[in-house]
């Protein structure tokens, strides 16, 4: 992989207006992307923003599905499971606001522009004191549309809140966020609590989807005088801690005074904290799994005891839990499925790969004994041609010899026993060659026979050699084929001598090779 060290200048400057442009930290995220657009600035910044704009569409339907089944009104329909203890605890609490604190956040019930229009005073009256206070009423009009104007535009960035204080913050990373929710939870109410998941309500609803599980969200408010009793002996208590952990529930957290955690508030229609709803995958007008959409189906709206949301799940489970364990086991069986599918393509890939090695196996056979039969008949054709042009040598000897010994000028007489135990007298002249010797002995046999040699000529491409040694017994000589020396230089040969012709080891075809 592409790290900084081997990036040149160019590129180190792309690195940092890209990490400029997109906000990024991840330094070894960003050098891969720029990498895989071939360091293309403008495409990799467009991916970045394609593939976000293409993730938040996918979760911003999962955000519609959970809103338009709020607005539906079908959480009510299941609050007619409630038992009798969280119907008069939810009531009681919708009912009696504390005292000591202020209202909760209700986000649909803020001024606006028309709450401002209800309250003007009417400027037309019937009569004569309508008619004398026409003039004042036009200009008050006008004062009052002038003054509405500039208090909806100072006050755009807050019209969601009361005050300063109680403005949202601006929208940061759902992570970082569920990460400062679950510390700083953990710092008032101690590190007994549900499994808060970390990561976004978007995030969280997909989950829940792609999983099939149960989704408890919770939502809470610092300005509630309830809060903090709820945090320590709801929220804490380890029998409902263990109810979800059992029941495998996806549970997220958070405080609306954080951006995302106020959006959710508003897209559930919370009105009373804390706030609880259960979000589950569900069936719309049809039964079939093309229809199904994240859904509110229960809503839980102010404090309540572990038992009572304990009772509440266990009653929503009953009702919604069969739509789930039966897509459950359709997942399975699809799972199963696309195992069984892969398995099978393993081991046909894999028997086809022990065909293909087989067949390349038996083709290196095949091509080894091949290429050995070809050099087989190649090594015997060379020793059919090494032996014809050998035969040739020694009928291009006989020819070569002279027919009658030689009776002038100095001449050596040597007796030679051959390697069959004969005996073969012959005169040489002095000045001829030692290898003049061996030529004789090798073209003997030939000239014993009384074979026609013909005129012979001495055959091309061909080095012969003798498969004998000739040497002197006493004392141990040993008389090498050379052409230069000569017979008379050789004090041992002269003016007669016995040798005896060794055959040696070696046959015809070790030296061949």
């Amino acid at each position: 992989m592409t790290s900084l060290d081997t990036l040149d200048d160019n590129q180190k400057e792309l690195l940092d207006q890209f990490q400029a442009v997109t906000q990024s930290d991840d330094l070894e995220a960003s050098i891969s992307r720029l990498d895989h657009y071939n360091w293309n600035l403008e495409r990799a910044v467009g991916s970045v923003y394609e593939a976000n704009n293409s993730h938040d569409t996918a979760r911003e339907k999962l955000e519609q599905e959970v809103a338009s089944s709020t607005s539906s009104g079908q959480p009510n329909a299941d609050n007619k499971y409630k038992d009798g203890n969280s119907s008069s605890n939810t009531n009681s609490n919708q009912a009696a606001p504390s005292s000591s604190s202020s209202s909760p956040r209700q986000p649909t019930s803020f001024p606006t522009a028309t709450t401002n229009n209800t309250t003007r005073p009417r400027p037309f009256r019937l009569g004569l004191f309508s008619l004398l206070t026409w003039p004042f009423g036009i200009a008050w009009n006008i004062t009052w549309a002038i003054l509405s104007f500039a208090s909806r535009l100072l006050s755009r960035p807050s019209i969601t809140s009361h005050s300063q204080s109680q403005q949202p913050q601006q929208r940061q990373d759902p992570r970082t966020v569920a990460a400062r929710f679950l510390r700083e939870y953990e710092i008032k109410y101690g590190e007994t609590h549900l499994d808060f998941y970390q990561g976004g309500y978007s995030q969280a609803l997909e989950n829940a989807r792609r999983d099939l599980k149960f989704l408890f969200v919770v939502l809470q408010s610092d300005e509630h005088d309830d809060t903090e009793q709820f945090c320590r002996e709801t929220l804490s208590s380890e029998e409902l801690v263990e109810y979800m952990r059992e029941k495998n529930v996806l549970v997220w957290g958070g405080n609306v005074r954080e951006s995302e955690a106020f959006q959710v508030s508003s897209t559930l229609q919370a009105t009373t904290y804390p706030f609880m709803a259960i979000i589950t995958l569900q069936s719309g007008s049809g039964s079939s799994s093309g229809s199904l959409k994240m859904s509110v189906v229960d809503r839980i709206e102010g404090p309540a005891s572990p038992e009572t949301i304990i009772h509440r799940c266990d009653t929503v489970m009953q009702r919604h839990g069969q739509t789930l364990n039966r897509m459950r086991m359709e997942r399975d069986q699809r799972e199963m499925e696309r195992r069984l599918r892969q398995e099978q393509d393993q081991a046909y890939r894999e028997s086809l790969k022990a065909d293909q090695e087989k067949e390349r196996q038996a083709r290196l056979e095949r091509e080894a004994q091949a290429k050995k039969e070809e050099e087989a008949k190649r090594v015997e054709q060379e020793k059919l041609v090494y032996a014809e042009k050998r035969k040739q040598y020694i009928r291009y000897l006989c020819h070569k010899l002279p027919t009658e010994e030689p009776t002038e000028g100095t001449v050596a007489k040597l007796s030679f026993r051959l390697a069959d135990g004969e005996r073969v007298i012959r005169k040489f002249k002095g000045d001829l060659p030692l290898e003049a010797l061996y030529e004789f002995v090798e073209a003997y046999p030939l000239l014993k026979s009384g074979e026609d040699v013909g005129d012979n000529e001495k055959p091309t491409d061909y080095k012969h050699k003798f498969n004998f040694t000739i040497i002197s017994p006493y004392p141990r000589t040993v008389y090498e084929p050379s052409t230069t020396k000569t017979l008379e230089e050789e004090k041992s040969l002269w003016p007669s001598a016995t040798l005896i012709v060794d055959a040696g080891d070696d046959d015809d075809d070790e030296d061949n090779e």
